[in-house]
């Protein structure tokens, strides 16, 4: 099991999730992956949530107010295991969520 940490900002706008084992809480139970490496809109998060197989990303925004939701395997914590779609490119007036 972990805890699972959403980007928004660290001065400006991030894409760094990371998830932490709730069995090792310390710096060796830390996990990391940077969003934006997959797609440079993948950051400014404002919330989530996780499921069975998924940790989910609210877009908020990267410098606008972005419509990208993310979900990230957890069963493969990696750029590999990222998903994403913008959900503006159906309406444009899905964007900038929080939740």
């Amino acid at each position: 099991a972990h805890a699972y940490y959403v980007p928004f900002s660290n001065g400006a706008y991030s894409g760094y999730a990371a998830r932490v084992s709730l069995s090792d809480f310390s710096s060796s139970g830390v996990e990391y992956l940077n969003l934006a490496d997959t797609n440079p809109n993948l950051k400014g998060f404002f919330g989530g949530f996780a499921t069975d197989a998924h940790a989910y990303y609210v877009p908020h925004n990267n410098g606008g107010r972005s419509g990208y939701v993310v979900r990230v395997s957890l069963s493969d914590f990696s750029s590999s295991g990222v998903e994403y779609l913008n959900l503006a490119d159906t309406n444009s007036n899905l964007k900038g969520f929080r939740g």
